[in-house]
């Protein structure tokens, strides 16, 4: 606890405190040692002797003294310094409590994003793209209602600066540049990702002379996935507008249509600027510049740029064709178009990516064709069970004698019949029994028959004579 009288450096405590960039048991100690030392001393005093103790960072100090003591430390990352303002937002350099490393931190303005879960599924995907040209998107979060995204810190300039400040690139130096950035887009176009916001100020050269795309990440964010978008349409648009120079002639269109083959027209737009000096439609408002990659060619290569080869500058112009249709099909067949004009060793002996070409899904018949030699492979071969000779047939007296032959073999005396018992049918009453089939006795010949009728028509007329005479029936 504190017990030295702090005086005029009250409130600059305090801040300190809020902030949270500092452990209190720290602080304590460094202030309590420094006030009792320069009792009565003013903040831009005790400012300045925690910046040469390391305590803060001139950065940290310059905002402390304006009051500002929100937004030092977003999640795990603690914010060093301010290195300039991007696409979408401003970016930092910043610790990470985990690892103790740097990285580079952009926080986006406020209600910017929205789907935070779209951003830790790209993450995840990025993990996949590890490449020399790549600086990877490595985590995406929310402290205190900002919202911030975050990459490995790298070092170096970036061509925006690099060329006006030595001018034109050289034919040999663009290629260079260009296939190692064309590498890098392959591998992350085979995880399906794509930068969306290719341009001379997201493309930085290391002192080795290796290229780092910067940004990798922010245009994946900025299209539709699944319906949804990580920004809401005003900060995709201010983004697209910010890169305008390089900006595809569909993604201008649609700020969402940022795709693989509009990475060609951005990066055709780079190559311009590094050979000419200057953008393709470097003059008029941000309207007729939309305009402008939408229906006007720029000022031929050849005229700004005279020694820059034919074979090159159709390159270059087919990368930046207006319809995507007309680009090349992907960046291996870029890459090749780009490998005779490349100088030797202009990859510094680092090898290039093989891009695995991908083969047409084979025919039923193929299909066919090739599972049922792996299911026979498969399957268990069976031994077959040896099976014991018959023992020989002692000769009989047929097949002894000449000339005749063999008795036919004795057939097997059948099992005795088993009786079967007989069920007889009840009917009941309520059911009607079956008719019983007509017979005819044999021994009934036809005197008997007639017999038999006279027998009938005596009793007839026998039975009528009795019931007369009783009076039943008339006479």
């Amino acid at each position: 606890m504190l017990t030295t009288e702090l005086g005029a450096c009250e409130w600059f405590v305090w801040d300190l405190r809020r902030s949270n960039l500092i452990e209190r048991e720290q602080l304590d100690q460094v202030i309590g040692e420094f006030l009792g030392k320069n009792p009565g001393a003013e903040p831009p005093a005790l400012a300045e002797y925690l910046k040469n103790h390391n305590v803060l960072t001139e950065f940290q100090a310059e905002r402390l003294l304006q009051g500002k003591t929100q937004g030092f430390v977003l999640g795990p990352f603690t914010l060093m310094d301010a290195l300039g303002s991007g696409s979408m937002g401003t970016v930092y350099k910043a610790q990470s409590k985990t690892d103790n490393k740097y990285y580079a931190v952009k926080v986006l303005p406020r209600r910017s994003m929205w789907n935070v879960r779209i951003a830790r599924r790209k993450v995840r995907l990025f993990e996949q793209c590890q490449h020399r040209a790549v600086v990877p998107f490595v985590d995406v979060g929310t402290a205190g209602g900002m919202h911030y995204l975050a990459w490995p810190l790298v070092e170096g300039e970036t061509l925006d600066k690099i060329v006006p400040n030595e001018g034109k690139l050289t034919p040999e130096l663009t290629v260079q540049y260009a296939l190692q950035t064309a590498e890098g887009l392959a591998l992350c176009h085979q995880q399906s990702l794509f930068h969306g916001l290719l341009k001379p100020s997201n493309l930085m050269v290391s002192p080795e002379g290796q290229i780092r795309i910067l940004d990798f990440g922010i245009g994946c964010l900025l299209a539709e996935t699944e319906g949804e978008s990580l920004v809401d349409t005003m900060s995709t648009a201010n983004s697209v507008n910010s890169g305008l120079d390089c900006s595809s002639p569909e993604s201008i269109m649609d700020p969402t249509n940022l795709t693989p083959i509009g990475d060609q027209y951005s990066l055709g737009c780079v190559m311009y600027y590094c050979l000419t000096g200057q953008y393709p439609f470097p003059d008029g408002t941000a309207v007729e510049k939309m305009m402008a990659h939408q229906h006007k060619q720029p000022t031929p290569i050849k005229t700004l740029a005279p020694d820059t080869p034919d074979e090159l500058i159709a390159v270059v112009e087919r990368l930046m064709h207006k319809s995507p249709a007309s680009r090349y099909s992907g960046c291996a067949e870029f890459m090749e178009a780009l490998r005779p004009f490349a100088p030797t060793g202009a990859v510094r002996n680092q090898p290039t990516l093989s891009i695995p070409r991908l083969k047409a899904p084979p025919t039923p018949a193929q299909r066919a064709a090739s599972v049922i030699p792996a299911a026979r492979e498969a399957a268990p071969r069976l031994t077959p069970r040896p099976v014991s000779p018959l023992p020989p047939r002692a000769p009989s007296a047929y097949s002894a004698a000449p000339g005749l032959r063999a008795a036919p073999a004795a057939r097997p005396t059948p099992p005795p019949a088993i009786p079967v018992p007989v069920t007889k049918t009840v009917y009941p009453v309520a059911q009607i029994a079956p008719p019983a089939p007509e017979q005819t006795n044999p021994r009934l010949g036809t005197l008997g028959i007639v017999l038999v009728a006279l027998l009938a028509a005596a009793a007839s007329w026998a039975v009528s004579w009795l019931l007369a005479s009783q009076g039943i029936l008339p006479k």
